[in-house]
């Protein structure tokens, strides 16, 4: 009797420790199968970061990106929009010095005036080109304010100085010329600006057009108001805020009058169309959502697996264990209570196999989400398969039971 006790209770502790390893096993086989779709989604939502769609606004025939006429409401809409990032444009005019008679102004107009919203927008300007604080020069481009920043080679011949008033008489091109034949009409009056900073020249450093002097972006548009003349942005480029949701973008830049480019279109100068360079994110994005989707597909057979473990398992841990089942039905138990017993006991075992698998993951893969998605997958399902195995041994006759054992 003694050997009996002994055996069967050895024959327990196998079972046990094979339940335990097993859901382990399941515990890291779960963990890599969703670690992998979130490292794959998280791979995706990087992808706007490590993969920009780079935007310009072009003619209708996309042959040209620069020295366009966006109307104000394009650029207003634009700053306004939810789906635009890092947007960033300027206007070109001329200038001289002083308020000159008109019929002078060749002898005068001699300035490159540029308008802009932030440094990128200048050609290929950067902060260390300016000689003032990174932080002051952000403000200076977001304010509205009279004043500008000079060339050092046009302040030194000037004779200019930081902080000096100076006057300009500013002239713009024409919008409704034809293309070829630009215009510049004079705005009609001068204006003062202080002089706040110097920069770099940065003709023979970049492929930027010559710029001699700089103002804010809002104040040349405030100078155009002044004088009641429609104001134009000569070049326009930002990227997608949201990469993954170019759909919404592209209704959106329809919207605010951007359309596409046509090849059929005549050569022009009003910026109406928008060049959208997202061929490489398009092909990255796509092939990584069909990883994910197939990663997703196999999440029924993932659920099956587990589940056939689960039974297969538990069905083999109660035919060792028969005998014990049949004596808790000789002592009066009923079938459900008895497999109920043994369910729980199998529960616990999985229960702390999962435990342990999540310590040995959490040091690896420290993601609660995951961690939840594993533990609820391997108890549901295991525990469906457990109830099967459990429920099919209670339907068996106490005299089968025990007429199984040696």
């Amino acid at each position: 009797m003694l050997h009996y006790v002994l055996y069967s209770m050895k024959k327990r502790r196998i079972a046990n420790l094979v339940t335990a390893g097993i859901s382990i096993m399941l515990v890291l086989l779960l963990y890599l199968y969703f670690g992998s779709i979130r490292s794959y989604r998280d791979q995706l939502a990087d992808l706007a970061e490590n993969v920009p769609i780079y935007c310009q606004v072009s003619n209708l025939s996309g042959t040209l990106v620069n020295g366009l006429f966006t109307p104000k409401r394009i650029v207003d809409a634009l700053e306004q929009s939810d789906q635009v990032k890092d947007l960033s444009y300027m206007t070109v005019m001329m200038a001289g010095e002083g308020d000159f008679k008109e019929t002078e102004y060749s002898k005068y107009l001699q300035l490159y005036v540029v308008g802009a919203n932030n440094v990128e927008a200048v050609g290929e300007l950067t902060n260390e080109m300016i000689s003032m604080e990174p932080e002051l020069v952000d403000d200076f481009f977001a304010s509205d304010r009279m004043e500008c920043i000079v060339n050092e080679k046009v302040l030194r011949k000037r004779g200019w100085e930081i902080g000096d008033q100076i006057v300009l008489k500013c002239y713009y091109y024409d919008a409704s010329s034809e293309f070829h034949k630009l215009e510049i009409h004079p705005m009609g009056g001068v204006v003062e600006v202080k002089v706040v900073g110097t920069m770099e020249d940065i003709i023979g450093k970049t492929n930027a057009i010559a710029t001699d002097v700089v103002l804010p972006a809002k104040t040349v548009q405030n100078i155009f108001a002044q004088f009641e003349l429609p104001f134009f942005a000569d070049t326009v480029a930002f990227h997608v805020k949201d990469p993954l949701n170019l759909g919404t973008f592209k209704e959106q830049m329809q919207e605010i009058g951007l359309l596409e480019i046509s090849s059929e279109a005549m050569e022009s100068y009003p910026g109406c169309a928008l060049m959208v360079r997202d061929a490489n994110f398009i092909e990255s994005a796509t092939n990584l959502r069909r990883v994910i989707e197939l990663l997703r597909s196999f999440f029924p057979v993932m659920c099956v697996l587990v589940l056939m473990i689960g039974y297969v398992v538990s069905y083999l841990s109660g035919n060792s264990r028969r005998d014990e089942f049949a004596l808790l039905r000789l002592q009066g138990v009923k079938k459900g209570q008895a497999s109920l017993l043994f369910l729980m006991e199998q529960m616990i075992l999985v229960l702390a196999g999962c435990l342990v698998g999540d310590i040995v993951m959490a040091l690896t893969m420290p993601a609660v989400s995951t961690m939840a998605a594993v533990n609820g997958v391997i108890v549901t399902a295991y525990l469906i398969g457990a109830a099967a195995a459990f429920g099919r041994m209670s339907r068996e006759s106490v005299v089968y039971l025990l007429s199984t054992q040696h």
